[in-house]
């Protein structure tokens, strides 16, 4: 009798379990991405075209509300990834060298810029008026 009545309980939960994730996911979700520039460069178009095809392949359930300069920070690049970890913003599209002072891993990707030259296979040609490469 125990057993029976643990599974029914059980039983029930799921079943509840499944209307609540059923109703929840109904409903259409709309996230912030912050960019640090507007439509007029290429970042800011990359997350205009981001919300549009989420948009599109979610049939309308998961929207992004793209806000573009870094207005959701006041303008301050370098507060987007804290602003996203306190749930101010959901996603960013930025640069890791403005994320780097919260997440120190994130100076690997500026190490190439840490080296004064390139190797000469890497070098680009000097081409100069009148003389051929």
């Amino acid at each position: 009798m125990t057993l029976t009545r643990s599974i029914a309980h059980f039983t029930a939960g799921l079943a509840g379990a499944a209307l609540l994730s059923a109703s929840l996911s109904a409903q259409a979700r709309e996230l912030s991405v912050s960019t640090v520039l507007s439509d007029a460069f290429p970042w800011g178009q990359a997350a205009e075209k981001w919300a549009e095809l989420v948009e599109e392949r979610s049939g309308g359930e998961l929207t992004l509300r793209v806000y573009p300069n870094s207005q959701l920070v006041s303008g301050d690049q370098t507060r987007e990834f804290s602003a996203m970890r306190s749930g101010l913003i959901d996603a960013a599209v930025g640069s890791t060298i403005n994320w780097s002072p919260q997440v120190p891993e994130l100076n690997l990707f500026s190490l190439p810029f840490s080296f004064p030259m390139k190797p000469p296979s890497m070098r680009l040609p000097v081409v100069r008026q009148g003389v051929g490469v």
